[in-house]
């Protein structure tokens, strides 16, 4: 690897003001140096070269032909790093560059339209999306924001809570024709149901916790498929695989289209929350600053205008834009 004299490398923008002003006075006012100043820079940087660069005399100075030679060669090497320093100062003060994204298929369900309407804002940007169902290992490699759906209290997902989805109980109209419909949580073990489980971040599985007023009832899956990941959850159920247990965002279409019905909507299941985090040791350039702006005001469309329970069984729920989320923060 080629070694570079760094007091060749400082002195050559000096060299180079002067060749362009042609006075060391003009020069000293470029670049923020005395007279005397430039001159010691010049010096140092022919005592570097072997050589003179500029004819020094009462008059003003006169450019060498080896520092003509030498002008010409570093010039395109100048311009190149003023460009190159420009394009950063670009990415970070600016809206240019790439963000790294990670998320898991859920929550990329509610990224789409948001970076869609990101890019369009800021066509300097550039995103990518790595789908990934397990949150991020901060070590295996690098991001700028990471976005995963866990449950509350789900220990792994560090980070800035970003919303909360009511959880549903939901199956298809088919299946409810095949087995009767629960009336209540304890029946879900019963009848020969079958429970859709997502597995994607839990060590172990857990039971499904309704309550009502008072009332406090946890269920054990029995019969169950288990799926890794929420959106293989939603599409078995759609197929009428089984009831299944999901944010109410990630099954708003199926629900709004009638593809599912809503099941037990008088019993509260719980809440999902959405995390998004940052690379973990590294401060956010201002892109994904902005970015992180654009999810937070984003999941504001969210904001629930329909009371969560009011759908009953057998009921279509409602359009996807009556969604029932909490915003956090």
């Amino acid at each position: 690897m080629t070694r570079f004299d760094g007091r060749v490398i400082s002195g050559v923008g000096v060299f180079a003001a002067a060749v362009e002003t042609g006075s060391f006075v003009r020069t000293s006012e470029v670049v923020g140096l005395t007279t005397s100043g430039v001159s010691r820079a010049i010096g140092r940087l022919e005592e570097r070269l072997g050589t003179r660069l500029f004819h020094r005399t009462p008059q003003g100075i006169r450019i060498t032909e080896d520092g003509r030679r030498f002008y010409e060669q570093t010039l395109p090497l100048l311009e190149q790093l003023a460009q190159s320093a420009s394009a950063v100062r670009s990415s970070n003060s600016g809206l240019a560059g790439t963000i790294r994204l990670n998320a898991d298929s859920a929550s990329s369900h509610f990224l789409l339209p948001v970076i869609r309407s990101f890019t369009e804002a800021h066509p300097d940007v550039n995103l990518r999306l790595e789908v990934r169902e397990r949150p991020l290992d901060p070590g295996a490699g690098p991001f700028d924001l990471a976005m995963h759906l866990a449950d509350a209290d789900w220990p792994g997902a560090a980070g800035e809570p970003l919303f909360e989805s009511e959880s549903i109980l939901c199956a298809s109209r088919s299946y409810l024709r095949a087995k009767s419909a629960p009336s209540t949580p304890m029946e879900l073990t019963g009848a020969g149901h079958t429970l859709l489980l997502d597995e994607t971040n839990e060590r172990r599985r857990t039971p499904w916790l309704f309550t009502r007023g008072t009332q406090k009832v946890a269920i054990e899956a029995g019969r169950h498929l288990s799926f890794n990941t929420p959106m293989m959850v939603l599409m078995a159920a759609v197929q009428g695989g089984g009831i299944a247990k999901l944010p109410r965002f990630v099954a708003a279409t199926e629900l709004e289209e009638g593809r599912l019905v809503r099941i037990l909507g008088d019993w509260h299941a719980g809440f999902a929350c959405t995390y998004v985090y940052c690379q973990p040791g590294s401060a956010p350039n201002a892109r994904t600053e902005a970015l992180l702006k654009h999810l937070r005001t984003a999941s504001n469309a969210f904001t629930a205008r329909t009371p969560p329970g009011m759908f009953e069984t057998g009921q279509i729920a409602p359009p996807a834009s009556d969604v029932a989320l909490r915003i956090i923060g």
